[in-house]
């Protein structure tokens, strides 16, 4: 879905129970959306390669009202709208060099395959080109897996826990939906998205808009990292869940029997479900866990501040990008901005420079760097010895330019140059309250 400024929506997935007729009906209209989109982008290269002209949008948004397939209009429109993004990223891409060394080169480009066209399958065109880097790509059965209705009460519409979506459910037939309750707001698009064998309906919605953000009264810096997942600075910590290293023996297990069996054979689909359906566990576990301590994080604090890290320059770095990836830094942010507006709370993200170099207690910096495997910060002005992630995160939120010494307070601020001292939190706190990984712990168990 395309936004406007200001707009205010969340996207909300739920799982749909369907009848083997309307199963049918989803396949075969998820199929005519991908004939669309290749036969649209066909269009587009061939005029291209063989004339050098670009064919216009609106020249090819009439030649789709010519193609008749048995869908919706406003899913038909979506295909091509879905298809023109595209294009407008594969240019601004290059524009603004993005793309580089876009040369056709040995195992970098897609070469091009006979792709259907036409108002049927039988329609086949002739080509051996190669598209380059980050051009739009013609779409396989497995690389087209969703489409979208883009306008509630204009092909499909919801009431109470029953769907109804245009040219796949009668008005007496409708799908049953799992929705317990809807935020506020206006429905807007609907998209029905195949994973491995199961369709999910995802409902976006239109919020009103978000409570202007208090002053906050209680605050926290936040380091994330591997060893702790999340380190605050009230000297609270999560451990990383490791989602992904956990399910990598049973995953090597199943890719080993995929890599023996026949490409393409009914054995090697059947077992690459079987891989995929690892893979979307994993995901789904750690989208969970997510879910969890952001909306921990956003009951307990008013301002939380992160690092800006860049996570894509983080995972060229072979030794650590599998365990960075499976911790899922940026997901966690995503949660808790989203979840903290709509509450009228603060999230600040601040530069990570030197975070783990100074001292939080008397601000000198290190002359050398520490390494990843130090995991103790002493600082030769007061001596103060205590973990380096405790240190970082306090430094972190006094770098937040909504952070106010006197208003706010830092866990290490009580301290004393011995590295001795009590947290703000008050004597006797963690006895009494779960610590924040056990509570995450009894959430993700439910």
């Amino acid at each position: 879905m395309v936004r406007k400024e200001g707009q205010n929506c969340r996207n909300l997935r739920f799982k749909i129970h369907i009848t083997p007729e309307q199963e049918k009906k989803l396949d075969d209209t998820l199929e005519y959306c991908r004939l669309i989109w290749n036969h649209l982008l066909s269009i587009k290269v061939e005029l291209y390669d063989r004339f050098g002209l670009s064919v216009s949008n609106s020249s090819l948004e009439n030649h789709l009202k010519n193609l008749d397939y048995p869908i919706h209009s406003s899913v038909r429109l979506d295909v091509f709208q879905r298809l023109c993004f595209a294009y407008d990223k594969f240019f601004d891409d290059l524009k603004k060099g993005r793309l580089k060394n876009t040369k056709p080169k040995k195992g970098k480009f897609v070469k091009r395959k006979d792709v259907p066209c036409g108002n049927n399958s039988s329609g086949f065109i002739k080509y051996g080109g190669i598209l380059p880097k980050g051009h739009p790509k013609f779409k396989s059965k497995e690389d087209f897996s969703s489409f979208r209705y883009k306008q509630h009460g204009n092909g499909w519409k919801l009431e109470d826990n029953k769907l109804y979506l245009s040219k796949i459910t009668g008005k007496s037939k409708p799908i049953k939906i799992d929705i317990d309750r809807l935020p506020d707001g206006e429905l807007k698009t609907c998209t029905l998205k195949k994973e491995g064998k199961q369709w999910f309906a995802y409902l976006t919605v239109e919020l009103p808009d978000n409570p202007v953000p208090s002053t906050p009264t209680n605050a926290v810096g936040i380091d994330i990292g591997l060893k702790s997942f999340i380190t605050t600075s009230d000297d609270d910590f999560v451990e990383p869940p490791r989602f992904l290293r956990k399910a990598e023996k049973r995953l090597a297990k199943e890719q080993q029997k995929l890599a023996k069996m026949e490409f393409k054979s009914n054995n090697y689909n059947k077992q690459k479900q079987k891989v995929n359906r690892i893979h979307r566990k994993v995901a789904s576990a750690r989208n969970h866990f997510s879910h969890c301590l952001s909306k921990l994080l956003v009951e307990r604090y008013d301002l939380i501040v992160f690092e800006d890290l860049k996570i894509k320059n983080l995972v060229k770095n072979n030794r650590l990008a599998k365990s960075i990836s499976d911790v899922g830094w940026n997901k966690l942010v995503q949660h808790v901005t989203y979840k903290a507006a709509e509450r009228g709370k603060i999230v600040d993200k601040v530069d990570p420079d030197n975070t783990t170099q100074v001292c939080s207690y008397c601000g000198t910096k290190k002359k050398e760097k520490l390494k990843l495997e130090d995991r103790t910060f002493h600082c030769s002005n007061c001596g103060l010895e205590i973990d380096r992630d405790l240190n970082a995160s306090a430094n972190i939120l006094t770098k937040s330019s909504y952070y106010n010494p006197t208003t706010h307070t830092v866990g290490l601020a009580g301290m004393n140059g011995c590295g001795d001292g009590t947290s703000t939190t008050g004597p006797g706190i963690s006895s009494q309250v779960p610590s924040m990984n056990q509570q995450m712990l009894n959430l993700v168990k439910g």
